[in-house]
């Protein structure tokens, strides 16, 4: 058929026509949308800006001081940060990185086209370069993930393997230089990618190289055949053999030597850390969330190429094998399914839990791109054209090519959107009124925490000195109360469920420890934990975001401890990473290499390339097996095949479009769910809980004149941790009865359910009864107006706070610790003993304060075992002469106290003076363990913290609290139940001896909810 093959020069013009065609649609595509500054939205694209600040103001000092308390830059390979500060100057961060990131996907399409034509035709090699701008799996890694060094370092390996090839084949030495040059530059910019770009890229290459070697003929070889045939094979392939060793020790010569001080610094400073759960590595059967996300996105693309282009991978090209490169992508395709399996925890042992999965399907997708280039070669000019248009027309034919080209495009403009439409990020935040308020007034001089930022946590610490003790790095961590938690960042500790509050919770608890001041929240779920550990909620500055301070926290030191790297390693890590792809890029200016004599060493002739052209029928026995296999080529059977009628031609095209249109109604049916009472529950409260009120409304059949607007009103009206606090965890339903058949319009139905919410606070479990009516819409529930609606203005407005605000100096109060004691308790029947500091503190000073309460235990030799502050069990605010209990535990993350080793103890109390929540508008009314909480105040009573003091005859023993989870509207009351016992085991370690109990206090500690 005229285009199936084409000569070689035509070949090579036809696969640059469509290299270019191909960098045209990058730019298009990917490089408006970095320009537009998308990248901002993704997860890992900020944290590359932030390191790239930090090279832009020292680029000879690894050591940043902004996350963590400080760490090594040395444990991340620097090429794409050195690049983004180099273009920052002219660019700024963020038009430096989207600069760098085309320059990486320019880079990554030449090299796909490049390292294609070592084993498919130039045409088909082009195919694969278009098929990479529009694959899902690159507009997923770059517009979703923000991956930079992925992308950058992917590419210069590919353009590096093409190199190796020549020199495997050819043996001048200009081509050697030239791949360790490209692949030094690969482990510049990212040392995985040549790790394992060794075993999945550079291996099965150079294996093909070495097996073409074996068909290739030598002069003087013997010709006889038994196991002297054995020995012709190794006599062929020793050359071969030969230069790939000498590259793969260039290779590790580069791994090692251009990121060298990161080698030093991963021995020196091992990653010991608990580790940090991701979807990737999750069984995609069980949680097809991730399934969807980490392989069925990156892989929609190709997936209907997938089969297709691993058959082509058993034929050879031009004499090379293809099937290592086909194994390799049947490797990572497996690798990249995660816990799905066993397979991949088997291979990959103890880096299972380190490493992200989705890397290898991301591999796997840019690996297999040439032998889908030859489906797409095949579909347009070979067997799979000839194949449609005999069967279903030329038009046909034409429709369907168009018709996948779109349904392509629109997957990558999809993915590429689906930032847009599926939030991962909170909305933009503006950073400069918060980096303006963190460097004024002195308040640089301590320490900082974001919440509810996302990965702009990173763009707010590149745009200012202050720092953080929490940053988005993992590996740098080395704090415990990091380590020791499943959490990576304590920013978005909401997500990661109680591990990640306990790590957040105990920060907020002991802010003295780290220097830590303020609290930068764009989350109200955070509110009710920080107000009732103790911190102050100074107001909103410019874009909402709300200030927490601690007082009373020390200033950090002048100059902060750094582990100091020699000047050799500091050079080192400056000069050869930033230097590589430099001489990458002028080792394409060396001359080419000129042909040598030959040698009179014997050793120097055996590994010399001296190779001829294979017989023509060298490999025949390998095609034949090929052709018995159910999945042989179809290419000289379909190239014969004949014309059908035109009668046929329509008959099948009918089939065709009813088998199409059949497949998606069959889907949407499949996919929709069943229309049941309990569906409608589910929808409406997943609504609620992420705030969609509006699609919440619409699960809904008004009564009694109910309106949109009402409803929102009454829905706050149960207020509490509810009501902007809380994260629906689960939803189960108990019960659902019916008024008569379910499937009639009319029918009623009531579904009594249990509803778990995750709050700051802990879990909260409500059970709820609601009816529904069977309409034509489908099942809606049944709401009509609340009774008893709340004034409008019952919330306390929000302050502000300007950005160059003054910080309020602290002024000490005095307290008196009024008694004390040391006892030991079980949490439950059977547990293990813990230990807590109880007693009773009062303000002696002249004005308000804010309380710091601290406790230690030591053992025998004076050491100390834990250190802890009290959190909810005490009254962080004290109007002068009043008195508050308190207990301290020491049960926070890193925190094991053996009670047989506790021989004293110590409880510090510290007073600074403030003039916020002294209000004293909720009275408590107790009778028996019933408590009830009456608000006297003006505004809501939105959590009410109930403390409850067991005293007897020597002061406080025990004391325990309870939270009011609904809301108290102004003049009204509500009631709760208190414990009031002391714990199972309770004894008095050290202090006063325990009494029996004489009588109960009990303190209320209330969050009022602000609103603009």
């Amino acid at each position: 058929m005229p285009g199936a093959q084409l000569a070689p020069a035509q070949d090579e013009r036809a696969g640059r026509r469509l290299l270019a065609f191909a960098v045209l649609l990058l730019l298009v595509l990917h490089g408006t949308q970095l320009i537009s500054g998308s990248f901002t939205r993704t997860y890992d694209a900020l944290i590359h800006v932030y390191f790239g600040a930090h090279y832009a103001r020292s680029f000879f000092d690894p050591w940043e001081s902004g996350w963590y308390t400080g760490f090594s830059l040395t444990s991340y390979p620097p090429l794409s940060h050195y690049l983004i500060a180099l273009l920052s100057g002219p660019l700024g961060l963020l038009g430096a990185f989207a600069a760098t990131q085309i320059l990486a996907l320019v880079g990554l399409t030449v090299g796909i086209y490049r390292f294609g034509r070592v084993f498919v035709t130039a045409r088909a090699a082009g195919y694969g370069a278009v098929l990479l701008v529009l694959s899902s799996a690159i507009a997923e890694t770059v517009q979703v993930f923000g991956q930079l060094p992925t992308t950058l370092s992917l590419g210069l390996l590919l353009n590096a393997i093409p190199f190796a090839v020549r020199w495997v084949r050819t043996g001048h030495r200009t081509e050697l230089v030239r791949a360790a040059m490209w692949t030094a530059a690969t482990t510049a910019a990212h040392h995985v990618t040549t790790l394992f770009g060794s075993v999945f890229f550079i291996a099965p290459v150079l294996l093909a190289v070495v097996l073409e070697g074996a068909s290739r003929p030598r002069p003087h070889e013997d010709a006889r055949g038994g196991l002297r045939r054995v020995g012709r094979r190794v006599y062929r392939v020793a050359p071969r053999v030969y230069r790939s060793a000498v590259y793969g020790a260039a290779a590790i010569a580069a791994l090692v030597i251009v990121v060298l001080p990161y080698w030093l610094w991963s021995r020196a400073d091992p990653i010991t850390q608990v580790p940090i759960p991701h979807g990737s590595r999750a069984n995609f059967l069980v949680r097809r969330d991730f399934g969807f996300m980490f392989w069925l996105v990156p892989w929609a693309t190709l997936l209907p190429l997938y089969w297709d282009a691993v058959r082509r991978g058993l034929h050879a090209h031009r004499g090379l094998p293809r099937w290592p490169i086909m194994a390799s992508v049947l490797l990572l395709s497996l690798l990249g399914t995660g816990g799905t399996t066993p397979v991949p925890k088997a291979l990959l042992r103890g880096a299972f839990d380190i490493l992200t999965l989705d890397r290898f399907t991301f591999w796997a997708c840019m690996l297999i791109l040439p032998l889908a280039g030859l489906s797409i070669e095949s579909w347009r000019h070979g067997a799979w054209r000839v194949f449609v248009q005999a069967r279903l027309g030329a038009r046909v034919h034409h429709l369907l090519g168009l018709g996948l080209v779109t349904l392509a495009l629109l997957l990558s403009v999809g993915v590429s959107a689906l930032t847009y439409y599926r939030k991962f990020q909170p909305e933009r935040i503006d950073v400069r009124p918060l980096a303006q308020y963190l460097e004024s007034g002195g308040r640089d001089r301590y320490r900082y925490m974001v919440l509810g930022f996302g990965d702009q946590m990173a763009w707010l610490s590149a745009n200012t000195r202050a720092t953080t003790p929490d940053g988005n790095y993992h590996s740098a961590r080395r704090l415990p109360e990091l380590t020791a938690t499943p959490v990576e960042r304590l920013e978005g500790a909401k997500y990661t469920g109680v591990p990640g509050l306990g790590s957040l919770r105990q920060f907020m608890t002991t802010p003295e420890k780290y220097n830590l001041r303020f609290m930068l929240s764009n989350d109200a779920f955070y509110d009710p934990a920080l107000h009732m550990l103790g911190w102050e909620r100074r107001g909103a500055l410019p874009g909402g975001v709300m200030v927490w301070e601690r007082p009373g926290i020390a200033v950090l030191q002048p100059r902060l401890p750094r582990r100091e790297l020699p000047v050799w390693q500091r050079l080192m890590w400056a000069l050869l990473p930033s230097s590589a792809p430099a001489l990458a890029l002028l080792s394409l200016l060396l001359p080419p290499a000129r042909p040598r004599r030959r040698s009179r060493w014997p050793w120097v002739r055996l590994l010399a390339e001296d190779s001829l052209d294979p017989p023509a029928q060298q490999g025949a026995w390998w095609r034949s097996w090929v052709r018995r296999l159910p999945f042989r080529s179809w290419r000289t059977a379909q190239l014969r095949a004949r014309r059908r009628s035109r009668a046929a031609r329509w008959r099948n095209s009918a089939l065709l479009l009813g088998v199409l249109v059949a497949g998606v109604v069959a889907a949407a049916a499949l996919t929709r769910p069943a229309d049941t009472p309990q569906r409608a529950v589910l929808g409406y409260w997943d609504d609620v809980d992420f705030k969609r009120f509006g699609a919440a409304y619409r699960w809904i059949e008004p009564q009694g004149g109910l309106t949109e607007e009402r409803w929102r009103l009454d829905l706050s009206v149960v207020g509490g941790l509810r009501s902007g606090y809380a994260k629906l965890d689960s939803l189960k339903v108990e019960e659902v009865t019916y008024s008569g058949a379910p499937g009639a319009d009319g029918t009623l139905a009531t579904v009594r359910s249990r509803l778990t919410w995750f709050t700051a606070l802990g879990n909260v479990t409500e059970e709820v009864s609601q009816d529904l009516r069977r309409t034509p819409r489908g099942w809606r529930l049944l709401v009509a107006p609340v009774l008893t609606p709340r004034p409008p203005l019952r919330f306390q407005p929000v302050p502000g706070v300007q950005a160059r605000a003054p910080l309020t100096p602290d002024e000490p109060v005095a307290l008196r610790i009024l008694n004390q004691r040391l006892v030991a308790y079980r949490p439950a029947p059977g547990a293990a003993e813990r230990v807590a500091a109880v007693g009773e503190v009062q303000n002696v000073g002249g004005t308000g304060a804010s309380l710091t309460l601290t406790a230690a235990v030591r053992d025998g030799t004076g050491q100390e075992l834990a250190r802890n502050n009290a959190a909810e069990t005490f009254l962080p605010w004290l109007n002068p002469g009043e008195r508050t209990p308190f207990l301290i535990t020491f049960d926070g993350p890193g925190m094991t106290v053996d009670v047989r080793d506790v021989a004293a103890y110590s409880v510090r109390a510290q007073g600074v003076a403030s003039p916020l929540n002294l209000s004293r508008d909720v009275n408590l009314w107790r009778r028996g363990a019933q408590v009830r909480v009456e608000n006297a105040g003006a505004t809501e009573a939105t959590l009410t913290n109930v403390v409850a003091a067991l005293n007897d005859a020597r002061g406080v023993g025990w004391v325990t609290r309870t939270y009011l989870m609904e809301a108290v509207p102004p003049m009204q009351s509500r009631e709760v139940t208190v414990p009031l016992a002391r714990p199972a085991g309770y004894r008095v370690l050290l202090g006063p001896a325990a009494a029996p109990t004489t009588g109960a206090q009990v303190f209320a500690n209330v969050f009022r909810r602000e609103e603009p």
